[in-house]
């Protein structure tokens, strides 16, 4: 359009005039243009004077007739696209501008609306969203950026939290998912502004639709489009990383009234819609469950296949049966598991030799808990402690090793495979990895979190980098044995200054370096062995944190649901004395002995994935007053508590133990 003004009229001014306007609030020259002519001619509304439109809405607070002006500002403002898409533009000083729109502003009007709470103003905004709505797809794609600042505007509409407008709803989300690639990928981008809050309050939105259809009508397409605006916001926030994946999870999918079993059959068999497909909707504990059902149907398979086999080749057990000797356990460990490779996927039992034990579970989980406790020993030389971080990383030792890492895998596989949690302190990239996501800087800071702060602090320097640093594409190694040698990260890395148009180069090779190429052969060995047992689908449901606690339980420990649930025996009862004194001084305990609490008595200071009430707790009686300390058989999670004659002795024996046992107390 020309908007050549030498000998402007009253009209041209006009357009002139909007035009400015539009451009300064944040419109293209090309689109401002247009909308200022249709503005000046008529066709599109003129935008609303917010200030007027507030005063509106606070003057319809104070009369009790209609109030015309209100209603009729808001049917305009929503009287077409190109008459929405203008109204609610940045002013100067604007923040929290998203896609050219002032968030503040959208936010200030829908609130404003719901808090007059009039049906006519409510249906001013709905019936016009509606008309908007049943616009053919066409209409919203001529322009991507009105189209785009009008899907953000009807987004923020708070009146679809209401179950009476979610016909509404499902048309704004059908037309976004029906919208060309190139059209959701900007509004992927333009949500990807979006700050904790905004983000929020749309996932609120997205859930509470999904809730109530799940749990008031069967799986239909309504659901099916809910759970594709999730993922389409999952999307968003994978590049954002605003909010925490669990706002993902969906309260009905989860819920106890949800049919797993029966979103995992149809996942299985492909045969139509299953939230498997959504893993985010899933949290751990119901991921465990699909990894379960998993588990239980290949050992069901396993099992059947063995049972034929016996009765044609005599031997066949239908069971992995492990039978180590204690004082050599990774070795005969190494061996049983070696002769046995075919039967990893058959139902686990353990025996330990020279003794009498049934493996009801309680042999496993002790098995487990030893295993781990000789593979982190330090005279193995598989695993660096950290002290800052607590945590334990990989060796590359210049030996073969291979044999043993590919154990440390298996055992993790097998615990999972057979319910067990275990007790291991990896940083969160060891669970990253073995899901085949990339490492980042913000990993390596985890296991070495100085070096990973010297690289940062690389990557801010404002100054010369090159004379002030004195790097080369190169790295000083120090080997099992103390030696230090240079290792270089790229050819001729030793001739390579790092400059400061080189330096993110450099710096991902640290990365690269640190967390892969130095742990290669360790960690693939780990990897292998782990694959054994887990593998494809249904390990990809996993988040790296949920697979972390799926292996080693949760952090979270509630001690009132595990005191709610805790069986007593031997004369114990919920309402005795020492019991009451017990809990008492277990709520009045800080964190770190809660822990210590826990690890003594089950061998794991974390919780199973469905939290402290659903692990089997049990204190029985073991004698009256005496000097003996608390005992634990950790394999049945069972304290066995002697009848102290007050509370000040039973906190101070209870203490004892607790800080001087490694939680082994068995019997």
């Amino acid at each position: 359009m020309n908007l050549d003004l030498t000998e402007a009229s009253s009209e041209q001014e006009e357009t002139l005039r909007w035009f400015q306007d539009l451009t300064i609030r944040g419109l293209l020259p090309n689109e401002a243009a247009d909308l200022a002519w249709k503005v000046a001619n008529g066709i599109v509304a003129r935008p609303v004077d917010h200030l007027d439109l507030m005063k509106d809405f606070e003057l319809a607070t104070k009369v009790s007739s209609r109030e015309e002006s209100l209603v009729l500002k808001i049917r305009t403002m929503f009287s077409s696209l190109d008459s929405l898409s203008i109204n609610f533009l940045p002013k100067d000083g604007s923040t929290g501008v998203v896609a050219g729109l002032d968030m503040a502003l959208v936010r200030k009007f829908y609130n404003s609306a719901k808090e007059l709470d009039r049906k006519d103003v409510v249906a001013a905004i709905m019936e016009s969203t509606e008309s908007l709505l049943s616009l053919d797809e066409g209409s919203w794609t001529k322009a991507n950026s009105i189209s785009l600042r009008n899907v953000i505007t009807l987004l923020e509409n708070s009146f679809f939290n209401y179950s009476e407008y979610y016909g509404t709803l499902q048309k704004l989300w059908k037309l976004i998912l029906n919208q060309p690639a190139h059209v959701k990928a900007n509004l992927l981008l333009a949500l990807q502004s979006y700050d904790r809050d905004q983000l929020e309050r749309l996932l609120a939105t997205v859930q509470q639709f999904i809730t109530i259809l799940v749990y008031e009508t069967p799986i239909n397409d309504k659901v099916e489009a809910g759970v594709q605006i999730l993922e389409f916001l999952y999307r968003v926030n994978e590049k954002s990383q605003v909010v925490d994946h669990m706002f993902f999870y969906n309260d009905a999918v989860n819920s106890e009234d949800f049919n797993i079993v029966a979103d995992f059959k149809i996942w299985m068999e492909r045969s139509s819609f299953s939230f498997c497909n959504y893993p985010f909707v899933y949290d751990t504990s119901s991921k465990s469950k699909i990894l379960q059902l998993d588990s239980t149907m290949q050992m069901r398979n396993e099992f059947q296949d063995a049972i034929f086999r016996s009765i044609l080749f005599e031997g066949t057990c239908p069971y992995l049966v492990l039978r180590v000797r204690r004082e050599n356990l990774i070795r005969e460990t190494i061996l049983q598991i070696r002769s046995h490779t075919e039967d990893l996927k058959k139902p686990l039992k353990v025996q330990f030799i020279g003794e009498d034990g049934i493996d009801e579970g309680g042999v496993q989980k002790e098995f487990f808990q030893l295993l781990v406790r000789d593979i982190f020993d330090p005279k193995y030389g598989m695993f660096s402690y950290n002290e800052e971080t607590r945590l334990f990383w990989f060796n590359n030792p210049p030996w073969d090793v291979s044999e043993e890492f590919e154990l440390v895998g298996i055992v993790l596989g097998l615990a999972i495979y057979n319910g067990h949690i275990l007790e291991l302190h990896f940083p969160k990239v060891v669970y990253k990895k073995l899901l085949g996501k990339v490492p980042t800087i913000e990993d390596l800071a985890e296991v070495d979190p100085g070096l990973a702060k010297g690289l940062k602090q690389l990557l801010q320097f404002d100054g010369d980098v090159e004379e002030t640093f004195c790097r080369s594409f190169q790295v000083s190694v120090h080997d099992i044995f103390g030696e230090v040698g240079n290792i270089e990260l790229k050819e001729n890395g030793s001739d390579i200054p790092v400059t400061k148009a080189n330096r993110k180069e450099y710096v991902d090779l640290c990365v690269k370096y640190y967390l892969e190429t130095s742990i290669e052969l360790s960690f693939e060995a780990f990897r292998k062995g782990f694959q054994r047992l887990w593998r494809g689908r249904v390990l990809q449901l996993f988040q790296p944190a949920e697979l972390e606690q799926l292996i080693c339980g949760s952090p979270v420990l509630d001690f009132e649901a595990l005191e709610k649930y805790t069986i007593y025996e031997d004369g114990y009862r919920k309402d005795s004395r020492i019991v009451r004194e017990f809990w008492e001084i277990i709520h009045s305990l800080d964190k770190e002995n809660k822990k210590k609490l826990l690890f003594f008595v089950t061998g794991s200071d974390r919780a199973p994935i469905k939290g402290l009430a659903n692990l089997r707790f049990v204190i029985s009686k073991n004698g009256s007053d005496s000097e003996r300390l608390p005992t634990a058989h950790t394999c049945f999670n069972h304290l066995l508590l002697p009848e102290y004659q007050n509370k000040e002795k039973l906190k101070e024996r209870l203490l004892t133990a607790i800080n001087n046992s490694q939680g082994f107390g068995l019997m």
